[in-house]
């Protein structure tokens, strides 16, 4: 089902004087927030659509996304993506619509790209007595998924250590396409089978190959008493579950 994102999230903020009032620059909604692409599916469109009073123009680029080895998205230009227009510009109550084609959607290994929309500044706009406003503008990355022909799905959970109370661990995608990650459990147990401490991490995407480091902190007293930590990590696609031993000498 097609979602609407709305254009509170990330933004850039444009200095347009030195008065001290703030407003935002406009309004816009994209439709849809991501787009598969694949074998059979070789293109697609996103929609934007000004919900706002005034007119809106924006910049379009796609980029290559990775994850490094902590994690951390990482962004590089790319030729794969077929994507246009560069610029769109949308009045009130419009919708402008930018088509994105991939040049060879047969792969082994997902592709993974980001189309960011930003919003590029309008005429300036006057406060009270005058004095100019503060504009904020909203750039958003459309995920773009390009799936592999035979997609395969496998998560590790690796590199786990507590140590006075600090656990860590890794989660690794040894898939070939991004995970979906939703709650990642962490539960401890006393002898007896009763559960002592749990903690549920969020996070959002795990791309094919990448690994994403997680910590929680254990109080002395739980941890104390816990023989066991369980560790499981659900994706939309696939799943993994560790259990380690826990001695007093890995607490405060």
């Amino acid at each position: 089902m097609a979602s609407i994102f709305r254009s509170f999230a990330t933004v850039l903020l444009s200095a347009a004087a030195l008065a001290g009032a703030s407003a935002f620059s406009g309004e816009f909604a994209v439709q849809p927030v991501r787009l598969d692409l694949g074998p059979s599916v070789r293109s697609g469109a996103i929609a934007v659509r000004n919900e706002g009073k005034e007119k809106l123009s924006f910049q379009i680029q796609a980029v290559a996304w990775s994850q490094d080895q902590s994690g951390k998205d990482q962004y590089q230009d790319t030729q794969d993506l077929i994507y246009f227009p560069r610029l769109l510009s949308v009045e009130p109550g419009e919708e402008g619509v930018i088509r994105i084609g991939a040049r060879n959607t047969v792969l082994q290994v997902e592709k993974t790209y980001r189309v960011f929309i930003e919003e590029l500044p309008g005429n300036l706009q006057q406060g009270e007595k005058g004095t100019a406003q503060v504009s904020v503008l909203m750039r958003f990355g459309a995920p773009v998924f390009m799936s592999p022909v035979k997609p395969q799905d496998s998560i590790v959970i690796g590199s786990i250590l507590l140590s006075k109370g600090a656990l860590t661990f890794s989660a690794h995608n040894t898939g070939n396409r991004h995970q979906v990650l939703g709650g990642i459990d962490v539960k401890g147990a006393d002898a007896t089978g009763s559960q002592v401490y749990a903690t549920t991490l969020a996070d959002r995407y795990l791309l094919a190959g990448a690994t994403k480091s997680f910590s929680t902190n254990i109080a002395a007293e739980q941890c104390g008493r816990i023989k066991s930590i369980v560790i499981d990590v659900k994706t939309d696609k696939a799943g993994a579950s560790r259990t380690i031993d826990v001695t007093p000498a890995m607490c405060p």
